[in-house]
């Protein structure tokens, strides 16, 4: 296992190892908010990253390898995000859509040694739904027997780069 000092290190790291598996997709840390920006005419799309966060560059690449085709063709995947703030309604949406990415997460930290813990990007004090958390480890058992390719692509390449 690769020893890192400082998330940002450690966020270098895993960039490196990331274009190394996707030369092209161009990944950018120290952003405000996460981001998805389509390729555009002769250039890579961009993975923007919250902050030196290395959860937060796992989390969006976790987006990225579950959108498919057609939604890396689109900003942001195509997808809406309410921000904190959210009906009890919004949250559980919010869940139905966050419960894969999470559970393909789960086991991208799991291969860099990184403690994973379930997101609701929730600041209410409302603890995760017993749904969502069953449906995270869900995810999480099928990412483990049968991912998606590119997920299957990106968790072969972080096994083979993270134990040399």
């Amino acid at each position: 296992m690769r020893k890192c000092r400082t998330d940002d290190e450690y966020c270098q790291d895993l960039i490196n190892m990331f274009v190394g598996i996707l030369p092209n997709l161009t990944i950018e840390g120290e952003a405000d908010e996460p981001f998805y920006q389509a390729p555009r005419a002769n250039s890579n799309a961009i993975l923007y990253f919250r902050s030196n966060y290395p959860r937060s560059l796992l989390h969006e690449m976790s987006h990225y390898c579950l959108a498919g085709d057609r939604r890396r063709d689109l900003d942001d995947f195509g997808y809406w995000y309410t921000p904190c703030g959210r009906t009890t309604e919004e949250q559980l949406r919010f869940e139905v859509v966050e419960a894969r990415p999470q559970g393909l997460e789960k086991l991208m930290c799991e291969i860099v040694g990184i403690k994973f813990s379930p997101s609701t990007d929730d600041f209410s004090g409302r603890p995760p739904s017993e749904s969502f958390l069953q449906h995270l480890e869900l995810a999480y058992q099928e990412m483990l027997v049968n991912p998606p390719p590119t997920a299957n692509k990106v968790l072969s390449g972080m096994r083979s780069y993270w134990v040399n």
